[in-house]
């Protein structure tokens, strides 16, 4: 069905300044309410010297994986009965935190989702580790800071990776497999996939540590060392795939989980800093990512290579955003949050509701 707009250039032309700008090489991006979505906006190039982004262009989703993969699975288990909420590290995984006190294996499912394990945010193991299991091992015995355990929230990548340790300790199952069963093609996401993945793909980052230009393989290293599937990174998808997630959540579609669990997911559940978080979702806050007109349930998620997706059921619209801001380098796009809250703009402005 095709959207009703104001003004359908508008969120394409906040794009078209920031390339012009040099914030990024490329984007695609696709903006929607509960009953219809938009016609792709596509500008720029999937590389520097390379052809023109396009609809099917696959981005690397980076931190998108946290909300479009982990949390899913995470779900689809304590709807199956097969996990709860409470569940520790330790009821599945006996040996995580072994001799430590505190101790990893009393955190539970919910703090791990909420940001508020006491785990780091990050570490480079991939630096330290050369296989899958020893990189595992390291995130598994990782202290827990007991002061901030249940406070303000720390944004942990670690805590992500361990959800999706536990994912596949309860599944027996690598993560890439379940989700695809079990997530991605119950919703029909049929081109969201953990790498490598074929062209069409957006470059990331001229990798001084794998001395090449990544290319449908994952940008993060952690993950890369995880053999590019992990809880907190890993996923590559398309606009159009992701406006079909954001779609269900607006919707509180029924294959994700039930209503009960998917509220809570979009209710704070950890506040500080000025930071307001469900499970899994960063929710409207202080200089919001989702912009001025953001309501107070917006909800959403970033990836460090530039890719958003934000959902607003206060205003009936979603809008995904897909860029290679890391492409040459990570330290492009600086001004990346900047264009998405005035991309979010833009797009509330125009929705017909």
């Amino acid at each position: 069905m095709a959207l009703c707009v104001r003004d359908p250039t508008l969120p394409g032309a906040v794009l078209e300044r920031a390339l012009a700008e040099g914030q990024f090489p490329g984007a695609v991006a696709i903006f929607g309410t509960e009953n219809a979505v938009s016609e792709p906006i596509c500008v720029g190039v999937r590389a520097v010297g390379g052809p023109a982004t396009t609809a099917d262009t696959r981005y690397d989703l980076a931190s998108l994986t946290k909300v479009v993969s982990t949390l899913p699975a995470i779900l689809r288990l304590v709807a199956d009965g097969r996990l709860t909420l409470d569940d520790t590290v330790g009821q599945h995984i006996a040996n995580a935190g072994w001799f430590q006190s505190p101790t990893l294996a009393t955190v539970t499912v919910r703090e791990l989702l909420a940001h508020t394990s006491g785990l780091a945010a990050w570490i480079p193991f991939y630096a330290h580790a050369s296989d899958r299991l020893t990189a595992l091992g390291r995130v598994l015995q990782e202290p827990v800071t007991a002061a901030q355990r249940g406070g303000a929230p720390v944004y942990s990548d670690l805590g992500f990776i361990v959800l999706g340790a536990l994912v596949e300790r309860v599944t027996r199952e690598r993560q890439d497999v379940y989700v695809q069963r079990e997530v991605f093609d119950r919703l029909g996401l049929t081109d969201t996939r953990y790498g490598p993945v074929p062209a069409p793909v957006a470059a990331t980052e001229d990798c001084g540590w794998r001395n090449r230009v990544l290319s449908g393989e994952v940008h993060d290293e952690n993950c890369y060392r995880l053999d590019g599937v992990s809880g907190h990174a890993g996923l590559f998808g398309t606009a159009d795939d992701l406006a079909r997630y954001a779609r269900a959540w607006l919707t509180r579609d029924s294959r994700l989980g039930p209503p009960d669990l998917l509220d809570a997911c979009t209710s704070t559940q950890s506040e500080g800093t000025g930071l307001r978080r469900g499970y899994g979702w960063l929710l409207r806050g202080v200089d919001s990512f989702g912009g001025n007109g953001a309501t107070e349930l917006g909800f959403g998620h970033t990836g460090f290579t530039g890719t958003s997706l934000w959902i607003d059921p206060g205003g009936g619209w979603f809008a995904v955003l897909l860029t290679n801001r890391v492409h040459p380098s990570r330290k492009g796009g600086e001004k990346i949050h900047a264009i998405r809250r005035e991309f979010h703009d833009a797009v509330a402005g125009v929705v017909a509701g």
